[in-house]
């Protein structure tokens, strides 16, 4: 039987599931409001700037990622789905100054977009997200960029959402 050439099934996806000790409407909070996700999404140690905020299908999170020392970095996310304190899924990309997709300062095989789908459940009065990263439209050798990535996908999802967790237990 043939081999398909199909990029996308020959991938791993990136999974990591984490609990939080709140109920899922505030974690929900923390992901759908704006002066929230503002507060604790990206890598440790930057400061984001949120650049838009359309929380909806079709709409974008563009924001400006700020370390000490070095010139800003943008991202984005163009939702696809959202369904209320249950899932949202979005494409995530980096991004220039005016929310237009961009390639990786760090490789040109990196691919320009990743499908996330992050869903939300209950678990003994905590939250439950369910986070799960694919590339989209990527070719063979971003394929097999993104799936060498996984210790640094550990480290930069795994930091993002310990910065989740530290918000959610703030003031």
């Amino acid at each position: 039987m043939p081999q398909s050439n199909d990029t996308a099934a020959a991938s791993v996806a990136f999974e990591m599931n984490r609990v939080f000790d709140a109920p899922r409407e505030r974690v929900w909070q923390a992901w759908s409001e704006a002066d929230q996700i503002s507060r604790w999404w990206g890598p440790k140690g930057c400061t984001l700037e949120l650049r838009r905020f359309e929380f909806r299908p079709g709409g974008f999170f563009h924001y400006a990622m700020q370390f000490a020392g070095a010139p800003a970095m943008y991202g984005r996310f163009n939702y696809r789905e959202i369904v209320e304190r249950e899932r949202i899924v979005w494409l995530n990309s980096f991004a220039n100054e005016n929310c237009g997709i961009a390639r990786a300062p760090f490789s040109e095989v990196c691919p320009l977009e990743i499908e996330n789908f992050v869903t939300f459940s209950d678990q003994d009065g905590k939250t439950l997200v369910a986070l799960r990263a694919t590339p989209f439209g990527a070719s063979a050798e971003e394929q097999r960029y993104f799936d060498d990535l996984r210790p640094s996908l550990e480290q930069g999802y795994g930091g993002t959402l310990d910065q989740l967790a530290d918000f959610l237990r703030g003031p």
